[in-house]
């Protein structure tokens, strides 16, 4: 074969080479990348099965050497799953730099979303499956999520990462179960999303046109009950795209996620492009999405609207009924941008900021050049969004990081230093603490212990030491 030939087929044979995370699952990308990964179900009171994800730690961290690892919740926008969490390259991935930061990462599943399909006793092809909105997601999801949470992690409270929905379940969440105030230490909120009443761009489109037929949708509602909405972004896109094309046909009209989402002036990993399609289906209620269009034309954060009468009925009002957010008590951090296309500058402030008592919002973060999505995808993200948290969540717990000692036989101890950074959090070992451990050559080691910044000791095998791990205080 001719070597130009034989360039040329190469190159074209590594054009068409598939990522191989494009046909993995949620959990095996996690392994992938050699973190650890566990399933969880979670049931919740109206029987609905859920899929909660778990990294119980680091790449680099051995469980037996670890102090305490406070839980974090990470809860998805409409539709799309856990999977938005984890799809990047893991430097700028939010689920895996959290654990490599010293947090017991959970992620929720929604109900109807790719990995949360089931239930007790119906199928998702029976209509009353999908007879879901925001409250039920609230009511039932959400509390049974968090209790797992601390029920596997052992912990007297977790953290909450919204993005998006996830930013909306939170605040409701804890509006309509005040109790759960107690069960969630703070919100993080990527994304702060009210109403949905202020979008830009194509969602004002969206919106103009649910205000001029919903009538009928309301009445298609009631004869015809609910049912599945499921689609990919770029399937959303097309008829926009067809339109332009008839409307400009001197024009370049090229599928741009930036119509939806809004203008983005930070960088996307075009490598892992295929990736996010791949994971990038959405699946929900007709509720569900109903419920945010009744949210955004009204510019109101309520319960569902069903019908005056069954409003009467459910509500005792021909009205919904309004969440108050004025029953949240927990510390409150918000992650928003002015280029942000659908959890706008003015959803921020005419509703999350209004809503909530002032003495709750610890802080504020406006990132400039991010759009919708830039809050779980960006490449530095890491940087931006989560270097923040990891410090705010490190002020306020004491057992994050530990202290190395390597006992000899004479009981004396060497002081290694801080396994955790400790401007990021993110361990410095670049192996496992065992391999770190046996790169020193020292005489007579035959434990390691960590002290943790709480009190508690770890300890485990040293090189070469006989010593099982075992929590020894805390």
């Amino acid at each position: 074969m001719h070597p130009l030939v034989f360039i040329i087929a190469s190159c074209l044979q590594a054009s068409q080479a598939v990522d191989p995370e494009v046909n993995m699952t949620a959990l095996e990308i996690m392994q992938y990348w050699g973190y650890p990964s566990e399933l969880h179900e979670v049931t919740t009171e109206d029987g609905y099965i859920l899929s909660l994800f778990r990294i119980p730690h680091g790449r680099f961290s051995n469980a037996k050497y670890s102090c305490s690892r406070p839980p974090i919740l990470l809860v998805h926008g409409v539709g799309i799953g856990a999977a938005e969490f984890i799809l990047n390259l893991p430097e700028s991935t939010p689920a895996f730099i959290l654990a490599d930061a010293g947090f017991d990462v959970f992620l929720l599943n929604h109900r109807g979303t790719t990995y949360s399909r089931r239930h007790e006793t119906m199928k998702t092809s029976d209509n009353k499956y999908w007879e879901f909105s925001i409250d039920e997601l609230v009511k039932f999801d959400a509390p049974a999520a968090i209790d797992k949470v601390l029920e596997v992690s052992g912990a007297n409270g977790t953290y909450w990462v919204g993005h998006s929905q996830g930013t909306a379940v939170g605040y409701m969440t804890l509006a309509e179960r005040p109790e759960y105030n107690g069960k969630v230490k703070a919100l993080f909120q990527l994304t702060p999303t009210g109403t949905g009443g202020y979008v830009k761009g194509v969602n004002k489109v969206i919106l103009f046109l649910y205000k001029a037929v919903h009538p009928i949708l309301d009445f298609c509602r009631q004869a015809f009950g609910a049912h599945e909405v499921s689609f990919n972004l770029r399937a959303l896109f097309q008829p926009f795209v067809q339109l332009c094309k008839a409307t400009f046909p001197t024009q370049s009209c090229t599928l741009d996620r930036k119509w939806l989402l809004g203008p983005s002036t930070r960088a996307t990993n075009e490598s892992r492009v295929p990736v996010y399609r791949a994971h990038a289906k959405l699946s929900t209620s007709s509720w569900n999405v109903l419920h945010w269009a009744q949210m955004a034309s009204r510019r109101r954060v309520q319960h569902f609207d069903y019908s005056p009468a069954e409003n009467v009925r459910r509500y005792g009002q021909i009205t919904p009924l309004a969440y108050d957010y004025s029953f949240i008590t927990v510390p409150v951090y918000h992650f928003w941008s002015g280029d942000d296309w659908i959890s706008t500058r003015e959803d921020v402030e005419q509703t999350s900021m209004r809503m909530l008592r002032r003495e709750v919002v610890k802080g504020s973060f406006e990132i400039a050049g991010y759009n919708h999505a830039d809050f779980a995808l960006a490449q530095d993200c890491g940087e931006m969004v989560f270097k923040p948290i990891v410090k705010i969540v490190r002020s306020e717990e004491d057992g994050m990081g530990y202290f190395l000692f390597l006992k000899g036989d004479s009981l004396g101890a060497l002081a290694i230093g801080f396994l955790f950074s400790p401007e990021f959090g993110v361990e410095i070992a670049v192996a496992e603490l065992d391999a770190l451990v046996s790169g020193f050559d020292l005489v007579g080691v035959g434990m390691v212990m960590a002290v943790c910044r709480g009190g508690g000791i770890v300890v485990g095998e040293g090189a070469g030491g006989p010593e099982g791990g075992g929590v020894l205080g805390g």
